[in-house]
């Protein structure tokens, strides 16, 4: 009995030295595996990791200052050099005949471009707390505000020659997109801060384009002044036309963000602008048989089909959030049920990827386009994620597929910043990285409703950064487009600006709000 015992006892131990063995292979092999699955940054985490990776040190080079800080450059070469435009880099020598609105203008700063900056370093403020970022900004609007606005005549210049700071063109000449964009710095800035100096100067702008381009006759904003002072409107050289970025811009780049924070009468005031604006986009623009939004139309009401899935999602989105903060179900419908249909005819199933648009062969039959234009993608992602609030699949159908992408495709792993068009399927790049109708806004918003809209999905608190005077820390604070409880507020002195160059920040106090429950 006690020799089976012992041949049992050795076959038993050696049963369980095998079964050590095996556990010891499979930690060893799968352990790695296992922790990378443990350590896996979230959507949330990712976004904030690409700002800080991809996007923000193509904007904290010193070429993307200017001279001085604040008077940004409209054009920059794909490795951050700035434009000589006497010798431009290859970005700029390669591009056709097409594209004489670029290569022609090398020589100026737009104040599209640089709203957009401003715009740029308030996001990566908003998502970082860095002040050197809420400095550049503050050093941009200095420098709109000392150079860019016409005080003479109302509104803003469109640009100010790079060595004589000449200005241009006419009044007469600027269309009321470019306006909007003018203010999308400021209102950005106000918005984090609440700085009461800039107010008038919102107010004022805003006016001005009411006031120059808004027919009441036709209820929507023209393209080109329908007055103005001191020049004469027959000898105007723009055509004028019903454009739909007319409506939609003056919504997309101040008066949403800033409409529901404003102090009375201008709150109701522009809530109902709001409401006109986004009720001529529908009525006059939306196209019910192609689901879609026509560019412009015409006096008989003829419409040319955009070319890009981009503008028609930017409306959809706009009046959906519209839609939201009036409560106003009708708005909210149109826009949901319209852009789940967009971004179903946008997203190529095999690719599991966003299209741009939809071209037309000779015998006008529509194809889709699968290039990469760099803000359409972005659009329909900020789409997908807002809708996702609604509906979590949203995520798993678009999303993680698109996202993820993106970050490996369209960013510029050399020298940082996004790409700006990709060729299908050969991901060729087409145009330049930074002119004065490309710079960081886009990508810049990207990021910042990709995050918030995660981190929401996933259950985690969206954490944003504003910067307020003492005692004004919790007025008018909300994430973005979007609302949300406040479930922590922390306070303490802004980090002091080491750069001699920067605006100081010493009046503000860094404020670290906490948000839940996004909407």
């Amino acid at each position: 009995m006690l020799k089976k015992f012992r041949k049992n006892k050795f076959a038993f131990s050696l049963i369980t030295s095998i079964i050590i063995l095996i556990l010891c292979c499979f930690y060893t092999v799968f352990q790695p595996i296992l922790a990378q699955q443990n350590t896996e940054i979230t959507m949330g985490q990712q976004w904030l990791q690409h700002l800080e990776e991809d996007l923000n040190p193509w904007w904290l080079m010193e070429t993307a200052y200017g001279k001085p800080v604040g008077n940004f450059p409209s054009f920059r070469c794909d490795n951050g050099d700035l434009v000589n435009p006497s010798k431009p880099c290859s970005a700029f020598t390669k591009l056709g005949d097409n594209y004489g609105y670029i290569t022609n203008n090398l020589d100026k700063n737009y104040i599209v471009s640089q709203s957009r900056q401003v715009y740029t370093y308030c996001v990566a403020y908003h998502l970082s707390g860095n002040p050197k970022f809420l400095s550049l900004a503050k050093a941009g609007i200095d420098w709109i505000r000392n150079y860019g606005l016409d005080r003479e005549n109302g509104g803003a210049f469109s640009y100010l020659k790079r060595e004589s700071r000449q200005s241009g063109p006419s009044v007469l000449k600027r269309t009321s997109q470019e306006l909007a964009y003018a203010l999308q710095g400021m209102a950005f800035y106000y918005y984090l801060t609440q700085d009461q100096e800039l107010l008038p100067e919102i107010i004022q702008l805003k006016n001005f384009i009411f006031e120059t381009y808004y027919d009441p006759k036709l209820e929507m904003m023209m393209w080109v002044p329908k007055q103005v002072k001191n020049e004469n409107v027959t000898n105007n050289w723009l055509k004028q036309k019903k454009h739909l970025l007319s409506q939609l811009d003056q919504i997309y780049t101040y008066m949403l963000i800033l409409a529901p924070i404003l102090p009375e009468p201008y709150q109701s005031e522009w809530k109902q602008d709001l409401l006109n604006l986004s009720s001529s986009i529908i009525n006059e623009f939306y196209s019910p048989e192609y689901n879609t939004f026509w560019m412009e139309i015409n006096n008989i009401g003829e419409g040319k089909l955009p070319t890009d899935y981009g503008h028609s999602m930017k409306a959809f989105w706009m009046i959906y959030l519209t839609g939201k903060l009036f409560n106003n179900q009708r708005f909210i419908d149109f826009a949901q049920i319209g852009a789940s249909r967009m971004l179903e005819e946008a997203y190529d199933v095999e690719s599991g990827l966003w299209g741009r648009g939809i071209s037309f062969d000779e015998n006008d039959k529509g194809v889709r386009d699968l290039d990469k234009k760099w803000w359409v993608y972005a659009e329909l992602d900020q789409m997908a994620g807002t809708l996702s609030l609604e509906d979590s699949s949203y995520v798993d159908k678009y999303l993680k597929s698109t996202v993820n992408w993106w970050l490996k495709n369209m960013v510029d792993h050399t020298n940082h910043g996004v790409w700006n068009l990709l060729t299908w399927p050969t991901l060729e790049k087409q145009l330049p990285k930074q002119y004065h109708w490309k710079n960081g806004f886009h990508s810049h918003e990207h990021a910042l409703v990709g995050y918030i809209t995660s981190q929401a999905n996933q259950g985690e608190k969206v954490k944003l950064y504003f910067a307020r005077k003492k005692g004004k820390e919790k007025e008018n604070i909300k994430p973005y487009y979007y609302t949300g409880e406040i479930v922590d507020i922390n306070r303490s002195p802004m980090p002091s600006i080491t750069d001699s160059n920067l605006p100081s920040l010493s009046d503000l106090n860094r404020v670290i709000v906490s948000f839940t429950g996004i909407k």
